[in-house]
């Protein structure tokens, strides 16, 4: 587990169930980590340029990305066969799901779906090679943050907590919440300049 153990958590458990649970780790773990660079993050830009052709009022295109991720870190993966068919599933699901909040109604055959190709092969080694270096880096700028920057960072970026959840969790202000990401990300570029 990444999180400091001098930081303060102001949330308590209300059963005796939940004394004895073990607090969720801030990343996936490195199995997980790898099927997602693998199987998934080849096809993004697949999914985007499909998310493109998409009217999505009120959201964006890298919500909708990041909510994918999001259902990938806590997916039972080792039963997914097909990275990519699962991407876009995720994907339409969740244009689905907003549209039906939004009170907009889309057509299977209108989201261009049959277009996308979904059943392809897995991608080249070459490019599970790249991804797979690139969320290593990733993962390694992320663990050099100074605590409680990587918290904040990682509680945000990786499982998409509210800032109000991560003050409260890490006991911060929510300012201090938003100057650590600023920070973060701050950092993150520059290593990403200094390694290219």
């Amino acid at each position: 587990m990444f999180v400091e153990p001098s930081m303060k958590r102001n949330v308590t458990p209300s059963t005796p169930e939940e004394n004895t649970a073990q607090p969720m780790p801030l990343l996936p773990d490195a199995e997980r980590m790898a099927w997602i660079a693998q199987d998934v993050m080849p096809h993004e830009n697949a999914v985007r340029r499909w998310l493109s052709g998409m009217v999505l009022p009120g959201i964006t295109e890298d919500d909708i990305i990041q909510d994918c991720y999001a259902r990938f870190c806590a997916a039972p993966f080792q039963d997914i066969q097909n990275g990519r068919a699962f991407f876009f599933s995720c994907a339409r699901n969740l244009v689905i799901d907003h549209a039906r909040k939004s009170k907009i109604r889309y057509l299977d055959e209108d989201l261009g779906l049959e277009a996308c190709n979904i059943a392809d092969e897995r991608p080249n080694p070459e490019q599970n090679l790249a991804a797979r270096q690139q969320l290593d880096w990733l993962r390694e700028q992320m663990m050099l943050l100074p605590s409680p920057c990587k918290d904040v960072f990682i509680l945000r970026k990786i499982y998409n907590h509210s800032h109000d959840y991560i003050a409260q969790s890490l006991g911060l202000s929510r300012r201090a919440v938003e100057r650590h990401l600023g920070r973060g990300l701050q950092k993150l570029v520059e290593a990403r300049k200094h390694s290219k």
